[in-house]
């Protein structure tokens, strides 16, 4: 269990220096994938096997969303110019409003998974924007959100949907427990 945690640090830490380092130079019209973002969001959708009201409350404060939207937030947070925990604070909005919603749809979960993916994505990703840019007003730094949001989005629900189908083709379903495993 704990060695899962040690692994999704590394994968934040690997997907930190490739955002801030390979990947700008790779932009459309001036955006990068956020793909830190994506690898939380990915990890936070696929923590949801099933979400009665009793497993609702006990996945809600079990931690490891919790725990995954903290380390994401820390490598955010690191190359933001602006106070520290701002992404932070973001994610775990982000990551509640995520298990609220994936309340509601518990019914239709299976039926429409990758439709719900895609509009939970998009859903997050500009509620993460619109966080950081209130943040950005009351702090005093400079985030850009314009008319560069949209091809952010589509920027990034691109690498969203691959991250998607690559955690559905090489992590297995475990039958016994209906949960997805990282090992």
């Amino acid at each position: 269990m704990w060695i899962q945690h040690i692994i999704i640090a590394l994968l934040f830490f690997i997907f930190t220096i490739l955002q801030n380092s390979f990947l700008p130079y790779f932009n459309i019209l001036g955006t990068t994938p956020n793909i830190v973002f994506i690898l939380f969001f990915i990890l936070i959708f696929f923590d949801n096997p099933s979400l009665s009201t009793q497993t609702l409350k006990r996945k809600v404060w079990n931690g490891e969303g919790f725990l995954v939207a903290i380390l994401a937030g820390l490598f955010l947070d690191m190359f933001i110019d602006s106070y520290f925990g701002i992404s932070i604070t973001s994610l775990i909005i982000v990551y509640f409003l995520q298990k609220l919603i994936f309340h509601f749809l518990e019914k239709n979960k299976e039926e429409y998974f990758v439709l719900n993916f895609i509009i939970m994505f998009s859903i997050s990703f500009i509620l993460y924007n619109l966080l950081l840019y209130s943040f950005s007003i009351v702090f005093n730094f400079e985030i850009n959100l314009g008319w560069n949001l949209m091809v952010n989005l589509i920027h990034n629900l691109i690498f969203a949907i691959i991250g998607f189908y690559f955690y559905k083709f090489f992590i297995k379903e475990d039958d016994s427990s209906n949960q997805l495993k990282l090992l």
